[in-house]
């Protein structure tokens, strides 16, 4: 059987170095075959995570692809100008009365 071998080395003034090595001192030796083959999986996972996300951005990329595609023929027109609401700016008498009598009812003031 031909080998390959990877040291792997852990700070222990590091938190995450530390709190990683005691999950792996606590893997349960009856659900895991050994920290080596615990290790390979967590690989495994990773790398099919990271192939699962490549994909998805491919999957993407060609969706935005035809999705510009069939779009670039289409033009889009409003078929008519919003329309405007129109204000009346004019006051009637009984309002025109009322703003006299409050400005000079504010003069009054002084």
């Amino acid at each position: 059987m031909s080998e390959y071998r990877i040291n792997v080395r852990f700070n222990l003034s590091y938190t995450e170095h530390t709190a990683i090595i005691d999950y792996l001192n606590s893997l349960d030796k009856e659900k895991y075959k050994s920290r080596n083959q615990f290790i390979i999986d967590a690989i495994k996972m990773a790398i099919a995570y990271e192939d699962k996300q490549t994909a998805d951005d491919e999957l993407l990329d060609k969706f935005r692809e035809i999705l510009k595609e069939e779009l670039s023929g289409i033009s889009v027109v409003a078929s008519s100008p919003p329309s405007s609401v129109g204000i009346d700016m004019e006051l009637t008498e009984e309002q025109k009365l009322k703003n006299d009598a409050e400005a000079l009812a504010f003069l009054d003031m002084f």
